[in-house]
């Protein structure tokens, strides 16, 4: 008895129909594996620059004793105090903007991760940068942040959006690193099948406003990226 061979018709049709399914599949493997890596690089930016706070309040002292901040040169005399701990490689060569989650432009300017002065670059290519100070000395609640630290978890490359792969922490006048909180847009399997018309204004809502810096306090918490 013969073997039957299969015809060149039915070698086609079966190409043709792995192509269909790893198209359908392989973006979405992909982006499952880009959200695990921006949430392991955001939690180690957190990591270390938590550890390098607390390393510099042990030489520097108090931070608000860090630098006038005041004074036009505050993020760039703070940034080379963690330069001393987390040395940078460099900058990126060229600029580039921040998206906000809800697809505008960030208050960021596209040279903001270019500013050598206030950037730091790691030698995983996460990017730091000192986004704003405020007048520490004169803040009197340990409640209030003395200055915003902005991390590009992997560097110059895509999507750079906030709440994706761009974070946000603030360093508190007591020494604490806090996720930066705010409004972040609700779990997408959380609002699918509701019943409440409120409910789903309000998600609708808080995912309209929800430019994404809120995003980081959510992500440290759940280590997960569900928006």
């Amino acid at each position: 008895m013969k073997n039957k061979a299969f015809t060149l018709a039915e070698v086609l049709m079966t190409l043709v129909i792995i192509g269909v399914i790893a198209s359908m599949t392989i973006p979405s493997l992909k982006k499952v594996s880009d959200e695990k890596a921006y949430v392991a690089g955001a939690l180690k930016a957190y990591s270390e620059l938590s550890s390098a706070t607390k390393s510099l309040k042990r030489t520097e002292g108090p931070i608000s004793m860090w630098t006038s901040y005041s004074s036009d040169n505050a993020a760039s005399d703070v940034m080379k105090k963690y330069k001393t701990i987390m040395p940078s490689v460099g900058v990126p060569s060229d600029s580039y903007k921040i998206q906000t989650l809800n697809n505008e432009s960030s208050s960021l300017g596209a040279g903001t991760f270019s500013n050598s002065n206030t950037t730091i670059t790691a030698a995983d290519g996460a990017i730091y940068n000192l986004a704003f100070v405020n007048d520490c000395n004169s803040l009197k609640a340990t409640s209030k942040a003395c200055f915003r630290m902005v991390v590009d978890v992997n560097g110059a490359k895509d999507p750079n959006m906030i709440g994706v792969d761009v974070f946000a922490f603030d360093v508190m006048r007591n020494g604490d690193v806090n996720p930066a909180e705010g409004k972040c847009p609700p779990d997408k399997s959380s609002s699918s099948g509701s019943d409440d018309k409120n409910d789903d204004s309000d998600s609708a809502q808080n995912e309209q406003e929800a430019d994404g810096w809120g995003c980081t306090a959510r992500l440290i918490k759940e280590k997960d990226i569900s928006w």
